[in-house]
């Protein structure tokens, strides 16, 4: 055993900052095989803790309840996201598009046109929230459009995206799949993200009833998966290895969960139980570890210049939050998604948000974030200055891409309104908008009535199981009204 002990610290010692792998994680797996391996498997790694899958920011204690601001680990499971799948510089990573989004107010969210997706499909299990349901390593940000695309069907190699392609994920249609059966299929980057994804539910969460969809997955044997998704799986995982991301992201989550996903650390044991090594006994002394450390980004975001003051400071934005300034307003074509974003336009009405009774004596920034909304086909908006047009931005739809853009809009001295309209914001123009500041040169500020905030002071929070909006010690429903 004692080459095993050497080797095992070895693993250990690349970070002291990493959560690395506990001494003694895996002993129990040595000399087993096939359905006792994957058992003992299933055993460790369905340990550690689930989060409430959502958005909750703020948990209370009991007797007497105390609302406090906890760790990541108070946290629902979206705002565990800007951790496990981020980007330099705060961008979104998608494994479902190769769209350029960014996480509202630098916590996770819905945002514009995304979603937080099930990798294996939840109804595969019959949709109940279990601990599979709010299992972070089966959960990923993923475009919505491709998210909805995706539904519940299964992987497969895709030869003809017939039924969606956006340049990253494609699905064929059942009569042109070859399966017989719609199938999806990710960029070569992620197959062995999914792959082992897949492989780690069907471990971890062996003892569940996979009744619900027994043509792909059952419980009957051990293996559970159909004959051809275990060989697209195996296929996957063999062509894309772990990756430097896929490293980030086990890491980052065996932090919050406190368990680790085996088929990442030693890649090598799903040939011991679905592939090529079946009927053999693991000896750990040979395995290699994937593990490391050092791969995740520092930086949580692009901050706005401390040489600017924030006059309108929104880093979530909904209706209420609009309305909540003095001079805001937003019209009846303005949708909010969730507490972070909006949807400029609803039904036959264009999205129209506006900011009266500025007090301008210095040049500004009208700074936003904005990309065309979900099903839209393009995005048109104006910005009006003293109600006279100074800025068209025009933005048309490739190929399902919707990249989310950072716009920077001078305002002239003198300016007393501002006006945003998503021209045709009800039909195909439709426009999705996040983050909204006016900055000004810090030096010259003189006395502007317009409210300042930090970005805690426009907050989600659960209170008695109800998520409400706290903006300037004033509390809001998600719908905009004041509970006091």
């Amino acid at each position: 055993m004692r080459t095993r002990t050497l080797f095992i610290a070895l693993c250990l010692s690349v970070s002291l900052l990493a959560d690395e792998i506990p001494v003694g994680y895996y002993d129990a797996i040595q000399g087993t095989q096939d359905s006792v391996l994957k058992s003992t498997l299933s055993l460790i790694v369905r340990g550690g803790t689930r989060y409430e899958y959502g958005i909750n920011q703020y948990h209370s204690t009991n007797n007497p309840p105390e609302w406090v601001a906890g760790d990541l680990k108070a946290y629902g499971t979206w705002q565990a996201l800007p951790f496990t799948d981020r980007k330099a510089g705060g961008v979104v990573w998608d494994m479902y598009s190769n769209c350029v989004r960014y996480y509202p107010n630098k916590l996770g969210d819905s945002g514009c046109s995304l979603n937080i997706e099930h990798c294996l499909p939840k109804s595969w299990w019959g949709g109940t929230v279990n601990e599979a349901y709010k299992d972070l390593y089966n959960l990923n940000p993923s475009d919505q459009r491709a998210n909805s695309q995706k539904s519940n069907y299964p992987p497969g190699h895709v030869k003809n995206a017939d039924k969606f392609d956006n340049g990253s994920f494609r699905i064929a249609k059942a009569n042109t799949s070859g399966y017989g059966y719609i199938c999806w299929e990710p960029a070569p980057e992620y197959r062995g993200d999914f792959a082992r994804t897949y492989f780690y539910m069907a471990t971890a969460y062996e003892y569940l009833k996979w009744t619900a969809y027994p043509q792909f997955i059952s419980d009957a044997t051990y293996l559970m998966f159909s004959d051809s998704i275990q060989q697209v799986l195996l296929d996957w995982h063999r062509a894309d290895p772990v990756s430097e991301k896929e490293l980030c992201r086990a890491d980052q989550i065996s932090s919050i969960q406190g368990n680790r996903n085996p088929y990442i650390d030693y890649p090598e044991l799903v040939e011991y139980i679905w592939g090529d090594q079946k009927g053999q006994a693991v000896d750990l002394n040979t395995l290699t570890c994937a593990f490391a450390t050092g791969f995740c980004p520092d930086d949580m975001g692009e901050p706005e210049p401390q040489i600017y003051d924030t006059l309108i400071n929104l880093p979530a934005i909904t209706a209420a939050l609009v309305n909540a300034i003095p001079g805001g307003s937003a019209n009846s074509g303005i949708q909010s998604n969730g507490n972070a974003s909006i949807t400029m336009g609803k039904s036959s009405t264009d999205g129209e948000i506006s900011f009266s009774g500025l007090q301008l004596t210095d040049s500004a920034i009208l700074a936003f974030r904005a990309s065309p909304y979900n099903s839209a086909t393009s995005m048109q908006l104006e910005i009006y200055l003293n109600e006279t047009l100074d800025t068209t931005i025009l933005v048309n739809v490739q190929q399902e891409t919707r990249h989310e853009v950072r716009y920077r809009i001078p305002v002239p001295a003198e300016t007393t309104s501002i006006r945003i309209l998503s021209v045709g914001g009800g039909t195909s123009k439709r426009a999705c908008m996040q983050e909204l500041y006016l900055l000004t040169p810090k030096q010259n500020t003189t006395g502007i009535t317009a409210p300042s905030s930090s970005p805690t002071d426009a907050s989600k929070q659960l209170r008695d199981g109800t998520v409400v909006i706290l903006r300037n010690n004033a509390v809001y429903t998600p719908l905009g009204q004041q509970i006091r």
